[in-house]
C-alpha cells in the first residue's frame, strides 16, 4: 500500500513508536500528548560499494527506488527495492500483542528487525550493477529529541529523553504544574556489532540473517489514580530493565512468533485488503492510547480519547464494544468494575428529583491523571444507559455476573435515574439528554427527546430488568417495564416518517446548549425530522449477544437502507441529512469542536454496519470509504485513526476498533454464555470469516514458547 502514518504501540506500558514516512521522522510513545512525542529520525536500510539505500523514516537522498507498506494487527512492514543492486530490503516493527493474554501483551519492547535478500528477476527494466557477496545491514537513531550513548554490554545502546505528563498548551484545560519525567531505554542487538548511535551487521546474500532490535522500555511510575503514583502492570512481570533486556535476549523471538499467529488468524477472511487495513490500524491507534497499572488489588486499564486526552470516556468504551467482546472481553470488565466507583449523585443533575439516584460520568479523568471526570459538561442519560448495556453484554458474553453481584445497588439507582429524567412521565428522558455528538446540530446533540437516547434508554430498562430480576420487588420492575414498553410504543407511532426514525420525537421545544447554559425556544427545531445513523446505535452489542430490542424489523431495515443513503458523503455517513448553515454559532462552535455542515464520525457508521449487516444489507463497499479517509489524512502526516471528517479534530483515535466487531455480525455469531448460547445463522453463507472469539491466540510459540517472570499474577486475563 502507499507511505502514510502508521504506529505500533505495546498494551498498557506506554511505550511505541509512531512512524511518520510523510515528515520523515518518528516518534516515541510514552507520557506525553501525541502531537508533543520526542521525535527522531531511524535511518534503517543497507549499505555497500559506500552508498546506502534507507527507508524513509529519515531525512535523506539515499531512497530506494520503490517502497511498499504493509500493516498488520501486530506488525508494521516497509519492502524497499533496489533494481540496479538487485536487493528486496524489508524493515519490519512487531509488538508482543496476544488476546487473552495481559501479561504478554504488556511485555515493554517493540521489535525492529531488517532483513535482505535478492531481487528475484529484473526491476522496470533497470539494469543491473554487479554486487558484492554481502552487503551490510544498518539501523541508527538519527537527530532529534534523543540522546544516544553506549550500553553496559557490547550490543546495547542507551536511549535518554524527557517526557512530559501534560502538555505545554491546552486552551481548554490549562496545564497546571509541569511535570517532566527523564527516560532511559535500552536497545539491544544480539549478534550485531554497535555503532555510535546505531547497530550494523554484515550479511552474506546466499544466507542472509536478519538484523534484529529489540527497543525496551521500563517507564516506572507514569498514571496518577485519586492522587497515588501507580507503578506499570509490567512491573510485576519485570522488576528492571534490566530483566526486561534480559527476557529480549532470550525470548525476544517469540514476539515474531506470536505475529505471525495473531496476524494469520485477523486475516483469514475474504473480505478484500480495507477490511485488513482497517483492522490492523485500528487496533494500533487503540493501543496507543492505553495505560496499564497496578493498584492494590487489581490491573488498572484505562483508555486515553486521542487527541481529547480523556480516560476512559463511557460513550467511547460502548462504541469499542463489539471489539472487547468478541476478542478481549476482559479489558471491558475491568474498565466496568473501575467505572463503579466513580458515579455521581443524582441530585447534581436533577436536583430534589434526583434523590437517591446516580448517573454515570463521561470519563473517569485526563492526561497522566485518573480522579473526577474532566470533561466541562456530563452527558448523563447516555452514559447511564451505555453503562447498564454494558455490563448486561459482558454478564452474557463471558456468563460471568459479578459485577452485577457486586453492583446491584448501582445498577438500581442508575435505572433510578433514566426513570427520574423523565419529568412527562412518557418514559422518554428530557433532563440530562446533551449527548456526545458534540458536533451536531441543535436536534442531534441536546434535543430534549431524542429517539436515539429514547432506545437507549428503553434497552437499558430491558436489559436492567434482566439482570435485577431477582434482586428488586415486582413493582419496581414492573414500573421499568412498563416504562420501556411506553418509549417503544411512542418511537414507533411518533418518529417513524414513513421510511425513516426522526431524529427527536417533538418538532417544537425549548433546548439547553449545553455549552452556554443558554436556553433557545424553536418553533420548529431544524433537523428534527431528518434521517440519521444513530436509530440502530445500541443494536450492535445486543445482537453480539442474542438478545432482541423489540423495534419494527421492517421498519429498522427501511430505516437503514434510507438513512445510509441519505446521509452518505465522499467518506461515510453524516450524522445526520440535515444541513446546518451555521458557522460560527454552531453547537460545536460553543466548545472543544468546530462547526461544519455535515460533520460524520467513521466509528458510528461502523456501528451502523455492524446492525445493518446482521439484517442482510450489504454495506460492506463503505469500508473502502472508511479507510481512504484514513488514507487521506495520514498520508499528508501523523493522525493515526481520524474519526472525525467535516470540520471536527479526533484524530489518533481508538474508536475505531468498532470494526473488529464486523465478522461477527458478517457470519451472524451470537454468543450468549449465561444462557449456554452459541449459534451462527450468517446472512452472508459463502463467506470466509475467521472466529476470533475463541480463537487458539496462545498457540503461537508453541512448546517453544519463552516463560514469563511473575505469570501467576495473570490475573485470568
Amino acid at each position: 500500500m502507499q507511505l502514510m502514518c502508521d504506529a505500533l504501540a505495546v498494551l498498557g506500558s506506554r511505550h511505541g513508536l509512531i512512524f511518520d514516512p510523510i515528515g520523515r521522522e518518528c516518534r516515541l510513545v510514552r507520557f506525553d500528548t501525541f502531537e508533543q512525542a520526542p521525535r527522531f529520525a531511524l535511518r534503517a536500510g543497507v549499505r555497500l560499494d559506500g552508498g546506502a539505500r534507507l527507508f524513509p523514516l529519515c531525512a535523506t537522498a539515499s531512497d530506494f527506488d520503490l517502497v511498499d507498506q504493509r500493516t498488520a494487527p501486530s506488525t508494521v512492514r516497509w519492502i524497499g527495492l533496489a533494481g540496479e543492486l538487485g536487493l528486496k530490503v524489508v524493515l519490519s516493527a512487531t509488538v508482543p500483542f496476544r488476546p487473552r493474554d495481559l501479561d504478554f501483551s504488556a511485555i515493554p519492547i517493540v521489535h525492529l528487525s531488517l532483513s535482505v535478500e535478492k531481487l528475484p528477476g529484473q526491476f522496470r527494466w533497470s539494469k543491473r550493477v554487479p554486487i558484492p557477496e554481502s552487503v551490510e545491514l544498518f539501523l541508527e537513531i538519527g537527530d532529534g529529541d534523543l540522546q544516544v550513548s553506549a550500553g553496559g554490554a557490547a550490543d546495547e545502546l542507551e536511549v535518554e529523553f524527557t517526557s512530559w505528563l501534560r502538555p505545554e498548551r491546552d486552551a481548554q484545560f490549562p496545564r497546571r504544574t509541569f511535570d517532566a519525567r527523564s527516560q532511559r531505554d535500552t536497545l539491544v542487538a544480539p549478534g550485531a556489532d554497535r555503532t555510535g548511535r546505531g547497530f550494523r551487521r554484515s550479511v552474506a546474500l546466499d544466507a542472509p540473517v536478519a538484523l534484529d532490535v529489540f527497543w525496551c522500555a521500563w517507564p516506572g511510575e507514569g498514571l496518577t489514580i485519586d492522587g497515588v503514583a501507580c507503578a506499570f502492570w509490567h512491573a510485576r512481570q519485570f522488576d528492571s530493565q534490566a530483566a526486561v533486556v534480559a527476557w529480549a535476549r532470550n525470548h525476544g523471538s517469540e514476539i515474531r512468533r506470536n505475529a505471525l499467529r495473531v496476524d494469520g488468524l485477523v486475516q483469514a477472511h475474504d473480505l478484500g485488503p480495507a477490511v485488513d487495513h482497517l483492522h490492523a490500524f485500528t487496533l494500533h491507534s487503540w493501543l496507543i492510547n492505553t495505560w496499564l497499572v497496578q493498584t492494590a488489588d487489581a490491573p488498572w486499564l484505562s483508555i486515553w480519547e486521542g487527541s481529547c486526552y480523556f480516560h476512559s470516556t463511557l460513550d467511547v468504551e460502548f462504541t469499542q464494544a463489539p471489539f472487547y467482546l468478541a476478542v478481549w472481553p476482559e479489558l471491558l470488565g475491568l474498565q466496568l468494575r473501575q467505572w463503579a466507583a466513580r458515579s455521581c449523585a443524582g441530585e447534581m443533575s436533577l436536583g430534589d428529583r434526583g434523590a437517591g439516584t446516580a448517573f454515570m460520568p463521561h470519563d473517569v479523568g485526563r492526561f497522566a491523571e485518573v480522579g473526577a471526570a474532566a470533561y466541562p459538561h456530563p452527558m448523563e442519560v447516555e452514559e447511564t444507559a451505555n453503562y447498564l448495556l454494558l455490563v448486561f453484554a459482558h454478564w452474557r458474553r463471558t456468563g460471568d455476573r459479578s459485577i452485577i453481584d457486586t453492583h446491584s445497588g448501582l445498577l438500581a439507582r442508575l435505572v433510578g435515574f433514566l426513570r427520574a429524567a423523565d419529568s412527562g412521565g412518557s418514559g422518554v428522558p428530557d433532563c440530562g439528554v446533551a449527548n456526545t455528538i458534540d458536533d451536531g446540530s441543535p436536534a442531534i446533540q441536546y434535543g430534549r427527546r431524542q429517539v436515539y437516547l429514547a432506545l437507549k434508554t428503553h434497552a437499558a430498562l430491558r436489559v436492567a430488568v434482566v439482570m435485577l430480576q431477582d434482586r428488586l420487588g415486582v413493582d419496581e420492575l414492573a414500573d421499568w417495564d412498563s416504562a420501556a414498553t411506553r418509549i417503544l410504543a411512542e418511537v414507533e407511532q411518533v418518529a417513524w416518517q414513513q421510511d425513516h426514525y426522526a431524529v427527536l420525537l417533538e418538532s417544537s421545544g425549548r433546548l439547553r446548549n449545553p455549552w452556554t447554559g443558554e436556553w433557545t425556544d424553536y418553533p420548529e427545531i431544524p433537523g428534527w425530522d431528518a434521517p440519521h445513523i444513530y436509530t440502530c446505535n445500541v443494536l450492535p452489542i445486543l445482537d453480539m449477544v442474542g438478545f432482541e430490542l423489540g423495534l419494527n424489523r421492517d421498519r429498522v431495515r427501511t430505516d437503514l437502507n434510507t438513512s445510509t443513503r441519505r446521509c452518505l458523503r465522499e467518506y461515510g455517513c453524516a450524522h445526520t441529512d440535515f444541513q446546518t448553515s451555521r458557522q460560527a454559532t454552531a453547537a460545536g462552535g460553543d466548545g472543544l469542536t468546530g462547526a461544519a455542515r455535515e460533520p460524520g464520525w467513521i466509528s458510528m457508521n461502523m456501528l451502523r454496519d455492524l446492525a445493518a449487516l446482521r439484517r442482510g444489507i450489504d454495506l460492506r463497499a463503505l469500508a473502502g470509504r472508511y479507510w481512504e479517509w484514513q488514507v487521506l489524512t495520514n498520508s499528508q502526516g501523523p493522525q493515526l485513526f481520524f474519526e472525525t471528517f467535516g470540520g471536527n479534530n479526533l484524530c489518533f483515535y481508538p474508536r475505531g476498533v468498532a470494526i473488529w466487531g464486523l465478522f461477527e455480525s458478517m457470519s451472524g455469531l451470537v454468543i450468549d454464555r449465561a444462557a449456554g448460547r452459541d449459534d451462527v445463522r450468517p446472512p452472508w453463507p459463502d463467506l470466509c470469516l475467521p472466529r476470533l472469539w475463541d480463537a487458539a491466540w496462545d498457540a503461537a510459540a508453541g512448546a517453544e514458547r519463552g516463560p514469563h517472570p511473575g505469570s501467576v499474577t495473570r490475573a485470568n486475563l
